[in-house]
């Protein structure tokens, strides 16, 4: 609706909105229940300043719209507990029916909030006597009309040719499967099998939301309890009873269904996006305990709503203090930098495979939402793995050859293809096709016949063993470089781990290593004794493209300010260097190189020393030969096998 500013912009602005409404109505909420206008501001204010609230309230994703019908139908389940007579019951279940539909085209765990808030309505609703069908038949189609927005999937899929969608809408089948999220595992985060317990999730749960939110509010709830059941009116008892059973309903089911999940990493921030709607329950619930109380104190001396109201607004600036630093996205154009980066040095009407939504999706906004490379096609190998991929994009890459459906695998039959059977297809006549941000999932297909080379943040398919392979060192050596000064990194320490940004800013730091490496480990496969000079020669050039490569990160490497894993192969690289320089070392008689072959062995293995207790490394022989040499500054007494 807005006429400026860009997709995302606009996209976030929404999310922001929403977040900021969402706040509102915990307000609202806590207000109502308790009367309580500081234990409102308190809640409020805490929770939407909360790290895990504001964060997810910033960006552009379906969270914000989640947590805000979650509070939503929370308010709407209070309107009608408190609704009056006949008339206004059947006014406010219309009502809220409409909102449970609308919430659940947002997000499916929205149902677990309307299934207990329905069954107290349609109890309620028999208890004054409008269960027959004339008053239950309004109230579902008033549900069924929430629904409407599903139209647009089948709508756009006859009218439109999508550049990006997900399903051929046209089909039953395929509107199903959408509706149920079966691509991605119903009620799953992602598909496959179950590697985590009830236990285990609640758990994590249960320790993420303490440290955001503090144990308090798991103490609030306990108040809250015994003072509804003791104190409480028939009303509020009613209301609590179905906000506990929101809470409960949503833990036993995501917590039991929830997969392939782990208490730390990229796999904890995508956990942890799924505690907000439990969040919103536990925050409206520990606030009205809070409120209770504030009542209570009330009652004895009204000085104290002035004192409360203080105390509110200092928690919450605290708060705000608290999270500012780490939710202060105004400088983060991380993403935009990366995306800008790929799609400015690949080659014209190049093909990228990605694999998943994270790498397709920075990319794909780009080239589809702001027509920037328009000419290179963006092709995810998630997608093409379905049924209905190649009947409604593959369109959009009309001089791409699809020989059937995409199976990773070593061999495939008609109609399916392995990557290898796509890059024999396509190669002749789109030289350059590349996988960035991601590898191939579970496809050694073209092992033995094509390399995956690095070529700045992605990797480019290479034929091997052929008359027309480029020269190896020529072609890493030549790659593009990451421009620091136009494109600044930020630091490691500038993200959580849980962060796509953390995650992407490792794939983009490995950049800096992973042309040496993949020299390395190529002059590896070399005969040591056979091939002896073919092996030292490509050892020393990937020695030396890793120190050339050094200067870009020399900073980062002095302070530690890299992610963990880049850190790793760094420090494992250092030992390398150290070994090679060893080897060199054994065999050079003229003594001054000898002399610079053993000041480079002390050198690069004190460096692994200094690093190996960041990356935890397990120590072994090597490393306590590493120890000898750095406390000694000498290798004359180090004898190795070559």
């Amino acid at each position: 609706l807005l006429p400026f500013g860009t997709a995302a912009w606009k996209t976030n602005l929404l999310a922001c909105l929403l977040g900021g409404l969402t706040n509102v109505l915990l307000y609202i909420n806590v207000k109502r229940f308790s009367g309580s206008d500081a234990a409102g501001l308190l809640t409020a204010g805490w929770c939407g300043f909360s790290r895990i609230f504001w964060m997810w309230s910033i960006q552009g994703e379906v969270f914000s719209f989640s947590n805000f019908f979650a509070a939503l139908i929370m308010y709407a389940a209070w309107r009608f507990g408190n609704a009056e007579g006949r008339p206004g019951k059947f006014y406010e279940a219309k009502l809220g029916a409409l909102i449970c539909g609308l919430a659940l085209t947002n997000q499916h765990t929205s149902v677990l909030f309307i299934f207990p808030t329905s069954l107290w309505v349609l109890f309620t609703l028999w208890r004054y006597e409008l269960s027959d069908m004339k008053f239950l038949l309004p109230v579902g189609l008033r549900g069924l009309l929430g629904l409407t927005p599903y139209l647009q999937l089948p709508i756009s899929s006859f009218f439109f040719n999508a550049r990006v969608t997900w399903g051929d809408h046209r089909l039953l089948s395929d509107f199903k499967k959408h509706l149920l999220r079966e691509d991605y595992g119903t009620f799953q985060l992602m598909i496959g099998d179950k590697k985590s317990t009830f236990k285990e999730n609640f758990t994590i749960y249960l320790n993420d939301t303490t440290k955001e939110l503090s144990i308090l509010m798991f103490f609030l709830l306990i108040v809250a309890v015994v003072m509804v059941c003791w104190k409480g009116s028939k009303k509020q008892r009613e209301l609590f009873a179905v906000h506990v059973s929101m809470f409960a309903t949503y833990h036993l089911v995501f917590c039991s269904l929830a997969n392939a999940v782990k208490s730390k990493g990229i796999q904890l921030g995508i956990l942890e996006r799924f505690w907000l709607q439990p969040n919103v329950a536990l925050g409206v619930m520990a606030g009205s305990a809070l409120g209770m109380l504030f009542m209570k104190a009330r009652e004895r001396k009204d000085a104290f709503k002035y004192a409360f109201l203080v105390l509110a607004i200092v928690l919450v600036n605290a708060q705000v203090k608290r999270n500012y630093e780490g939710c202060n996205e105004n400088d983060n154009y991380f993403f935009h930098h990366v995306s800008r980066n790929i799609l400015a040095h690949v080659p014209e009407k190049s093909v990228i495979l990605t694999s998943g939504d994270f790498s397709a999706n920075i990319l794909r906004y780009y080239t589809v939402g702001e027509e920037y490379r328009t000419d290179v096609r963006v092709m995810d190998l998630h997608l093409m793995k379905t049924s209905w991929f190649n009947r409604t994009l593959s369109s959009n890459f009309d001089d791409v050859i699809l020989p059937g459906m995409y199976r990773p695998g070593k061999y495939q039959k008609s109609p399916y293809y392995n990557l290898k059977d796509f890059l024999d297809a396509n190669m002749p006549n789109i030289p350059s096709i590349f996988m960035c941000l991601s590898v191939p999932e579970n496809d050694k297909s073209i092992v033995g016949h094509y390399e995956a080379w690095p070529y700045g943040i992605c990797r480019k398919f290479v034929k091997i063993n052929t008359p027309s392979t480029p020269d190896r060192f020529e072609f890493l050596k030549n790659i593009p470089k990451w421009d620091l000064d136009t494109t600044p990194i930020p630091d490691a320490d500038r993200y959580e781990s849980r962060s796509w940004e953390y995650a992407l800013l490792d794939t983009v730091m490995r950049t800096y290593s992973n042309p040496a490496v993949c020299l390395w480990n190529y002059a590896a496969t070399f005969n040591a004794t056979e091939s002896y000079e073919v092996r030292m020669d490509l050892h020393l050039k990937a020695f030396e493209m890793m120190m050339e490569n050094r200067k870009y990160i020399h900073d980062r490497i002095e302070s530690g300010l890299l992610p963990f894993n880049v850190q790793k192969v760094l420090t494992l690289f250092e030992k390398s260097v150290g070994q090679q320089a060893l080897i060199l070392y054994e065999m050079e008689t003229e003594p001054e190189k000898k002399n610079a072959y053993e000041k480079d062995v002390i050198k690069h293995w004190a460096i692994y020393k200094k690093w190996v207790a960041m990356t935890e490394d397990e120590p072994d022989e090597m490393t306590d030969m590493i120890s000898h040499v750095v406390a000694t500054k000498t290798v004359a007494k180090i004898k190795i096998n070559l």
